[in-house]
């Protein structure tokens, strides 16, 4: 399998993340962003919206980055990952369309101020938006501080897709300065997916 990737997307890093749990080999073909290589004709037939991640599984293509997720865990379907259990991998997919609806938007605002934008020479910051991504933040990561209250992870007793998802939004949460300090039962969590070997690899640094 080939994935389409640029290290620094935290869309990508749920991915890598996700084949580094489940062992999986991925054959990965780096975007130069800067040079436009998302842009190019040939990665436009593969992805229309010119994003990353995406996979190439023989002729299979598919884009999405928690599509990609669920797809990998269907390799080694004995994982964990996503539970068989029907209710389990249905409160899975809930917290991965939670995250893409409530939670990472907000990150990813606060990521494209502070970093992007500074970066690549895009001009100031923007105060307002900024702002507003701080109180969505606050608000939808109360919910997710409340899910977490006496579990280890977001759904049942084991870690699932669910947790490399939500962790992945984080991936710039320390540099961008995201209020985590307001949800200790986040932070304990986010130590604790962020303290495995897997997430360690898939560290661009």
């Amino acid at each position: 399998m080939k994935l389409y990737m640029n290290p620094l997307s935290p869309n990508v890093r749920r991915v890598r993340l996700t084949a580094a749990v489940l062992q999986l080999q991925l054959q990965e073909k780096m975007l130069d962003f800067a040079k436009g290589e998302h842009k190019s004709p040939e990665y436009l037939a593969l992805n229309p919206n010119g994003a990353v991640p995406t996979l190439v599984d023989g002729d299979f293509v598919l884009t999405e980055s928690r599509a990609i997720m669920q797809y990998l865990v269907s390799k080694k379907p004995e994982s964990s990952l996503l539970p068989r259990d029907e209710q389990a991998r249905a409160g899975v997919t809930r917290w991965q369309f939670w995250d893409a609806a409530h939670f990472s938007p907000q990150l990813g605002t606060l990521t494209f101020e502070k970093i992007v934008k500074p970066m690549m020479g895009m001009g100031e910051p923007d105060q307002t938006k900024i702002k507003e991504a701080i109180t969505s933040f606050l608000r939808f990561g109360a919910v997710l501080d409340n899910r977490l209250d006496g579990h280890d992870y977001v759904v049942g007793n084991a870690m699932t897709i669910a947790d490399l998802t939500l962790a992945s939004s984080l991936m710039y949460a320390k540099q961008t300065d995201a209020p985590l300090r307001n949800f200790p039962n986040i932070q304990s969590w986010f130590a604790r997916i962020s303290g495995t070997d897997a997430w360690q690899e898939t560290d661009p640094r």
